[in-house]
Protein backbone atom coordinates (compact mmCIF):
# COMPACT_ATOMS: atom_id res chain seq x y z
CA UNK A 1 0.00 0.00 0.00
CA UNK A 2 1.54 2.95 -1.03
CA UNK A 3 2.20 5.87 1.34
CA UNK A 4 -0.61 8.52 0.34
CA UNK A 5 -3.55 5.52 0.70
CA UNK A 6 -2.50 4.45 3.79
CA UNK A 7 -2.43 8.06 5.66
CA UNK A 8 -6.34 8.04 3.77
CA UNK A 9 -7.05 4.38 4.66
CA UNK A 10 -6.34 5.37 8.54
CA UNK A 11 -8.05 8.60 8.55
CA UNK A 12 -11.21 7.27 7.70
CA UNK A 13 -10.95 3.95 9.67
CA UNK A 14 -10.62 6.40 12.59
CA UNK A 15 -13.72 8.59 11.35
CA UNK A 16 -15.63 5.76 11.38
CA UNK A 17 -14.99 4.40 14.93
CA UNK A 18 -14.62 8.04 16.09
CA UNK A 19 -18.08 8.88 14.59
CA UNK A 20 -19.25 12.52 14.90
CA UNK A 21 -17.72 13.20 18.16
CA UNK A 22 -14.01 14.08 17.27
CA UNK A 23 -12.44 16.21 13.99
CA UNK A 24 -9.54 14.80 12.25
CA UNK A 25 -6.94 16.72 10.45
CA UNK A 26 -3.64 15.23 9.00
CA UNK A 27 -1.48 18.05 8.58
CA UNK A 28 2.54 17.99 8.30
CA UNK A 29 4.69 19.01 10.85
CA UNK A 30 8.27 20.84 10.91
CA UNK A 31 10.57 18.79 13.47
CA UNK A 32 14.25 18.89 14.13
CA UNK A 33 17.06 19.08 11.04
CA UNK A 34 14.18 19.32 8.34
CA UNK A 35 12.15 16.21 9.00
CA UNK A 36 8.66 16.50 8.71
CA UNK A 37 6.39 14.17 9.81
CA UNK A 38 2.78 13.57 9.37
CA UNK A 39 0.25 13.62 12.25
CA UNK A 40 -3.14 13.10 12.37
CA UNK A 41 -4.82 15.69 15.16
CA UNK A 42 -7.98 14.24 17.00
CA UNK A 43 -10.24 16.87 18.24
CA UNK A 44 -13.06 16.58 20.13
CA UNK A 45 -15.78 18.61 19.27
CA UNK A 46 -16.26 21.62 21.74
CA UNK A 47 -12.83 21.47 22.93
CA UNK A 48 -9.48 23.85 21.71
CA UNK A 49 -6.82 20.87 22.25
CA UNK A 50 -6.18 18.23 19.80
CA UNK A 51 -3.96 15.32 20.76
CA UNK A 52 -1.70 14.37 17.92
CA UNK A 53 -0.42 11.05 16.62
CA UNK A 54 2.37 10.87 14.25
CA UNK A 55 1.95 8.31 11.58
CA UNK A 56 5.58 8.27 9.98
CA UNK A 57 6.54 5.24 12.54
CA UNK A 58 3.38 3.62 11.91
CA UNK A 59 3.34 2.95 8.35
CA UNK A 60 7.35 1.45 8.90
CA UNK A 61 5.55 -0.83 11.09
CA UNK A 62 2.81 -1.21 8.03
CA UNK A 63 5.02 -1.91 5.32
CA UNK A 64 7.78 -4.37 7.23
CA UNK A 65 4.63 -6.60 8.16
CA UNK A 66 4.88 -5.65 12.49
CA UNK A 67 1.65 -4.23 12.60
CA UNK A 68 -1.53 -4.97 10.41
CA UNK A 69 -3.99 -1.83 9.84
CA UNK A 70 -6.59 -3.12 12.70
CA UNK A 71 -3.70 -3.27 15.06
CA UNK A 72 -2.52 0.24 14.06
CA UNK A 73 -6.35 1.47 14.69
CA UNK A 74 -6.24 -0.59 18.12
CA UNK A 75 -3.14 1.51 19.17
CA UNK A 76 -3.96 4.67 17.92
CA UNK A 77 -7.32 4.68 19.82
CA UNK A 78 -6.13 2.97 23.23
CA UNK A 79 -3.66 5.61 22.89
CA UNK A 80 -6.22 8.63 22.68
CA UNK A 81 -8.14 6.90 25.31
CA UNK A 82 -5.51 6.20 28.07
CA UNK A 83 -4.36 10.19 27.37
CA UNK A 84 -6.21 12.15 29.99
CA UNK A 85 -7.00 15.37 27.92
CA UNK A 86 -5.04 18.33 28.84
CA UNK A 87 -6.27 21.27 30.42
CA UNK A 88 -8.12 23.70 28.32
CA UNK A 89 -5.89 26.46 27.33
CA UNK A 90 -7.19 29.57 25.16
CA UNK A 91 -5.59 31.69 22.59
CA UNK A 92 -6.42 34.64 24.93
CA UNK A 93 -4.09 33.31 27.66
CA UNK A 94 -1.29 32.76 25.82
CA UNK A 95 -1.44 36.31 24.22
CA UNK A 96 -1.45 37.74 28.21
CA UNK A 97 2.09 37.95 28.73
CA UNK A 98 1.29 37.56 32.60
CA UNK A 99 0.23 34.10 31.72
CA UNK A 100 3.16 33.22 29.70
CA UNK A 101 5.80 34.51 31.37
CA UNK A 102 7.07 31.63 33.64
CA UNK A 103 6.14 29.06 31.11
CA UNK A 104 9.14 30.02 28.96
CA UNK A 105 11.52 27.96 28.37
CA UNK A 106 14.89 27.17 25.94
CA UNK A 107 16.24 24.20 24.03
CA UNK A 108 19.03 23.72 21.62
CA UNK A 109 19.01 22.58 18.10
CA UNK A 110 21.88 22.63 14.70
CA UNK A 111 21.60 26.07 13.54
CA UNK A 112 22.48 25.21 9.68
CA UNK A 113 20.07 22.30 9.66
CA UNK A 114 17.69 23.99 10.47
CA UNK A 115 17.20 27.17 8.42
CA UNK A 116 13.75 27.03 7.59
CA UNK A 117 12.52 26.05 10.80
CA UNK A 118 14.49 29.05 12.53
CA UNK A 119 13.12 31.62 9.83
CA UNK A 120 10.06 31.58 11.67
CA UNK A 121 11.46 31.27 15.46
CA UNK A 122 12.79 33.97 17.67
CA UNK A 123 16.70 32.54 18.38
CA UNK A 124 20.08 32.83 19.93
CA UNK A 125 23.21 31.67 18.18
CA UNK A 126 25.70 29.44 20.39
CA UNK A 127 28.13 27.72 18.75
CA UNK A 128 26.86 26.20 15.06
CA UNK A 129 24.37 25.76 17.56
CA UNK A 130 20.40 27.90 18.00
CA UNK A 131 18.57 28.54 21.65
CA UNK A 132 15.39 28.54 20.50
CA UNK A 133 12.22 28.85 22.65
CA UNK A 134 8.93 27.30 24.34
CA UNK A 135 6.19 27.17 25.96
CA UNK A 136 6.12 24.42 28.49
CA UNK A 137 2.17 24.30 29.18
CA UNK A 138 1.63 20.94 31.20
CA UNK A 139 2.89 17.84 32.58
CA UNK A 140 0.80 14.35 33.21
CA UNK A 141 1.57 10.88 33.29
CA UNK A 142 1.58 10.66 29.48
CA UNK A 143 3.56 13.15 28.68
CA UNK A 144 3.98 17.24 28.32
CA UNK A 145 2.26 19.76 26.11
CA UNK A 146 4.52 22.50 24.45
CA UNK A 147 4.23 24.45 22.22
CA UNK A 148 6.85 26.74 20.11
CA UNK A 149 7.52 30.28 20.46
CA UNK A 150 7.31 32.01 17.03
CA UNK A 151 7.82 35.47 16.01
CA UNK A 152 3.87 36.26 16.19
CA UNK A 153 4.43 35.79 19.75
CA UNK A 154 7.52 38.05 20.33
CA UNK A 155 5.32 40.51 18.80
CA UNK A 156 2.28 40.03 20.46
CA UNK A 157 4.56 40.11 23.78
CA UNK A 158 6.57 42.91 22.78
CA UNK A 159 9.89 41.13 23.93
CA UNK A 160 13.45 40.50 22.90
CA UNK A 161 15.52 37.48 22.46
CA UNK A 162 17.36 38.32 25.40
CA UNK A 163 13.82 38.96 27.47
CA UNK A 164 13.38 35.62 26.03
CA UNK A 165 16.88 34.39 27.41
CA UNK A 166 16.79 35.69 30.55
CA UNK A 167 13.26 33.97 31.45
CA UNK A 168 13.74 31.10 30.28
CA UNK A 169 17.41 30.64 31.68
CA UNK A 170 14.90 31.25 34.96
CA UNK A 171 12.47 28.70 34.31
CA UNK A 172 14.28 25.85 32.47
CA UNK A 173 16.67 24.75 35.36
CA UNK A 174 13.80 25.05 37.65
CA UNK A 175 11.54 22.87 35.79
CA UNK A 176 14.15 20.26 34.51
CA UNK A 177 16.72 20.42 36.93
CA UNK A 178 20.30 19.12 35.11
CA UNK A 179 21.09 15.14 36.00
CA UNK A 180 25.32 14.39 35.62
CA UNK A 181 25.42 10.81 35.76
CA UNK A 182 28.66 8.46 34.67
CA UNK A 183 28.43 5.99 31.90
CA UNK A 184 28.92 3.56 33.74
CA UNK A 185 25.50 4.48 35.83
CA UNK A 186 23.22 5.04 32.95
CA UNK A 187 24.21 1.31 31.79
CA UNK A 188 23.22 -0.37 34.99
CA UNK A 189 20.01 1.47 34.85
CA UNK A 190 19.24 0.25 31.36
CA UNK A 191 20.39 -3.15 32.34
CA UNK A 192 17.71 -2.92 35.86
CA UNK A 193 15.23 -1.94 32.69
CA UNK A 194 15.87 -4.95 31.00
CA UNK A 195 16.17 -7.53 33.35
CA UNK A 196 13.90 -6.42 35.44
CA UNK A 197 14.48 -9.05 38.78
CA UNK A 198 16.74 -11.70 36.83
CA UNK A 199 19.14 -8.38 37.42
CA UNK A 200 22.46 -9.39 39.46
CA UNK A 201 24.32 -6.16 40.53
CA UNK A 202 27.98 -8.07 41.28
CA UNK A 203 27.62 -9.69 37.92
CA UNK A 204 26.82 -6.21 36.40
CA UNK A 205 30.17 -4.90 38.15
CA UNK A 206 32.20 -7.81 37.14
CA UNK A 207 30.92 -7.01 32.96
CA UNK A 208 31.41 -3.60 33.27
CA UNK A 209 34.90 -3.34 34.65
CA UNK A 210 36.06 -4.86 31.26
CA UNK A 211 34.54 -2.62 29.69
CA UNK A 212 35.93 0.34 31.01
CA UNK A 213 36.78 3.81 28.73
CA UNK A 214 40.23 4.84 28.24
CA UNK A 215 38.63 7.89 29.76
CA UNK A 216 35.64 8.26 32.00
CA UNK A 217 32.83 9.50 30.32
CA UNK A 218 29.53 11.00 31.74
CA UNK A 219 25.54 12.05 30.65
CA UNK A 220 24.82 15.52 30.69
CA UNK A 221 20.95 15.53 30.78
CA UNK A 222 17.72 17.10 32.45
CA UNK A 223 15.79 14.61 34.97
CA UNK A 224 13.46 13.96 32.02
CA UNK A 225 16.00 12.85 29.47
CA UNK A 226 14.40 14.64 27.09
CA UNK A 227 15.70 18.43 24.92
CA UNK A 228 18.54 17.55 28.03
CA UNK A 229 21.41 19.30 25.95
CA UNK A 230 20.43 22.15 26.66
CA UNK A 231 21.74 21.43 30.16
CA UNK A 232 25.13 22.83 29.18
CA UNK A 233 23.92 26.88 29.06
CA UNK A 234 22.63 26.10 32.82
CA UNK A 235 24.19 28.23 34.94
CA UNK A 236 27.41 27.03 36.57
CA UNK A 237 26.40 23.49 35.74
CA UNK A 238 29.54 22.91 33.21
CA UNK A 239 31.18 25.02 35.21
CA UNK A 240 31.41 23.07 38.83
CA UNK A 241 31.66 20.07 36.84
CA UNK A 242 34.38 21.05 35.54
CA UNK A 243 35.98 22.27 38.58
CA UNK A 244 35.08 19.11 40.42
CA UNK A 245 37.34 16.80 37.97
CA UNK A 246 40.10 20.09 37.89
CA UNK A 247 39.98 19.60 34.50
CA UNK A 248 38.98 21.23 30.90
CA UNK A 249 36.27 19.43 29.41
CA UNK A 250 35.60 18.04 25.80
CA UNK A 251 31.81 17.87 25.45
CA UNK A 252 30.23 15.77 22.58
CA UNK A 253 26.79 16.37 21.25
CA UNK A 254 25.45 13.06 22.04
CA UNK A 255 21.49 14.60 20.83
CA UNK A 256 19.16 16.85 21.66
CA UNK A 257 18.17 15.14 24.48
CA UNK A 258 21.64 14.59 25.94
CA UNK A 259 25.41 15.30 25.87
CA UNK A 260 28.43 13.36 26.93
CA UNK A 261 31.44 14.75 28.75
CA UNK A 262 35.18 13.62 29.23
CA UNK A 263 38.12 15.02 30.99
CA UNK A 264 40.24 16.75 27.67
CA UNK A 265 42.64 14.30 27.73
CA UNK A 266 46.30 14.53 25.28
CA UNK A 267 46.26 10.43 24.13
CA UNK A 268 42.75 11.07 22.27
CA UNK A 269 42.67 13.71 20.04
CA UNK A 270 39.91 16.01 19.03
CA UNK A 271 39.53 15.07 15.82
CA UNK A 272 39.09 11.34 16.81
CA UNK A 273 36.14 12.45 19.30
CA UNK A 274 34.96 13.90 16.15
CA UNK A 275 35.00 11.51 13.92
CA UNK A 276 33.22 9.23 16.49
CA UNK A 277 30.60 11.93 17.14
CA UNK A 278 30.19 11.76 13.40
CA UNK A 279 29.74 7.78 13.12
CA UNK A 280 27.31 7.52 15.84
CA UNK A 281 25.37 10.21 14.49
CA UNK A 282 25.15 8.44 10.96
CA UNK A 283 24.35 4.76 12.42
CA UNK A 284 22.28 5.28 15.72
CA UNK A 285 20.98 8.73 16.10
CA UNK A 286 17.57 9.44 14.87
CA UNK A 287 18.26 12.32 12.12
CA UNK A 288 15.26 14.39 13.60
CA UNK A 289 17.47 13.74 17.54
CA UNK A 290 20.57 14.72 15.90
CA UNK A 291 22.58 17.86 17.63
CA UNK A 292 26.08 18.62 15.87
CA UNK A 293 28.96 16.46 14.18
CA UNK A 294 31.44 19.01 16.45
CA UNK A 295 33.54 18.73 19.21
CA UNK A 296 33.32 21.51 22.36
CA UNK A 297 35.70 22.29 24.63
CA UNK A 298 34.99 23.60 28.03
CA UNK A 299 38.33 25.72 29.00
CA UNK A 300 38.34 26.52 32.85
CA UNK A 301 40.89 29.64 32.22
CA UNK A 302 38.11 31.52 30.17
CA UNK A 303 35.31 29.93 31.47
CA UNK A 304 33.87 29.78 27.87
CA UNK A 305 32.88 26.99 25.41
CA UNK A 306 34.80 26.66 21.73
CA UNK A 307 34.41 23.74 18.99
CA UNK A 308 37.64 22.64 18.83
CA UNK A 309 36.73 19.91 15.43
CA UNK A 310 35.95 20.74 11.76
CA UNK A 311 33.41 18.13 11.16
CA UNK A 312 30.63 17.69 8.43
CA UNK A 313 28.73 20.92 8.77
CA UNK A 314 24.92 19.91 8.54
CA UNK A 315 23.24 16.80 10.57
CA UNK A 316 19.81 14.66 10.05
Amino acid sequence: MVYEKFLKTITTSLQEKLKSSYQLTVHQIPKNNGKILDGISMQRIGEQMAPTVYLNSYYESFENQDMTLAQILDDILLLLDCNPAPTAIHADQIADFSFAKDKIMFKVIHAASNKALLADLPHLPMLDLAIIFYLFLERNESGQMTALIHHEHKKLWNVSEKELMKLALTNTPAAFPANIKSMMDVMKEIAKEQLGDDYNEEIMNIFLKGEEAPAPLYVLSNQTGLNGAGCILYPDVIKDFADFLGRDLIILPSSIHEVLITPDNAEITYENFAEMVTTINKNEVPPEDQLSNQVYLYRRDNERLQIVSHSVNLVG
